[in-house]
């Protein structure tokens, strides 16, 4: 199976932040969603103890936070580089993915490592800022006030890299072979058996229909165990029950 993208593969950049506040509450969306490799460009520093505030229980994130002064230093090394933004111009991407779109796109990458740039919260990323990335991101929102928060903005994005991420991690597993299977139905069977469920048949058609119907199901080996628990709980619920006076 290839190496997929994980939560460290992803890397948060802020692009030279203007509150210290909202640098806090970028660390705790982005530990929420269990994103930690976060880079500041910063060209003044920030209050560590305000941003502190507001980074509850995301503290880590914040004191190991990469810290530096240009951008062409903090994404170093990506394979890809994403800007959220909202702005479209003559000098900016002539199109933009959607969260959602963007978190199935850096989630299939199977080696490397996924940045995305966050812009400051007065102007967001700067023409030459978003040139070095490859794709913009723009988060839909109402014409009225379209401008989120920082925050926000790394909330959502963070939020849909989650869910992609764990959509892929369900997908990953091996459905168990024929002979397993069978012998999860023969625990089955033996079970029933002995509550006595076959007594007018011999149970060789359920016996057909569990191999059937559970080989459908392409189970996991933990779903199987947990089958085999079941069957065994009620075989074994049924034989204390016969023993009490």
């Amino acid at each position: 199976m290839p190496k997929v993208v994980g939560m460290a593969d992803i890397r948060f950049i802020l692009v030279r932040p203007k509150d210290s506040r909202n640098v806090g509450a970028v660390c705790r969306a982005m530990k929420n969603m269990g994103l930690k490799n976060l880079t500041i460009v910063m060209d003044r520093l920030i209050d560590p103890q305000a941003a502190s505030v507001l980074a509850i229980h995301a503290s880590d994130i914040l004191e190991e936070a990469a810290v530096c002064t240009s951008l062409e230093e903090a994404v170093r090394g990506s394979s890809l580089i994403a800007g959220v933004t909202r702005r479209r111009g003559k000098r900016r991407k002539y199109f933009s993915l959607n969260p959602e779109e963007f978190a199935i796109k850096a989630t299939s990458i199977e080696n490397g490592l996924v940045t995305v740039l966050f812009g400051n919260e007065a102007a967001g990323l700067s023409d030459e800022e978003l040139s070095i990335c490859h794709v913009a991101v723009g988060i839909p929102a109402h014409s009225e006030f379209p401008s989120l928060n920082l925050s926000h903005a790394v909330q959502i994005i963070a939020y849909e890299i989650f869910l992609a991420m764990n959509r892929k991690m369900e997908s990953f597993y091996n459905p168990v072979e024929n002979e397993r299977l069978k012998s999860m139905v023969g625990i089955a069977m033996d079970n029933l058996r002995s509550i006595g469920f076959f007594k007018q048949v011999d149970g060789s058609d359920t016996e057909r229909f569990f191999t059937d119907i559970f080989a459908r199901a392409a189970m996991s080996e933990r779903e199987v165990k947990q089958m085999e628990k079941i069957f065994k709980k009620i075989g074994g619920l049924a034989s204390k029950n016969r023993k009490l006076p």
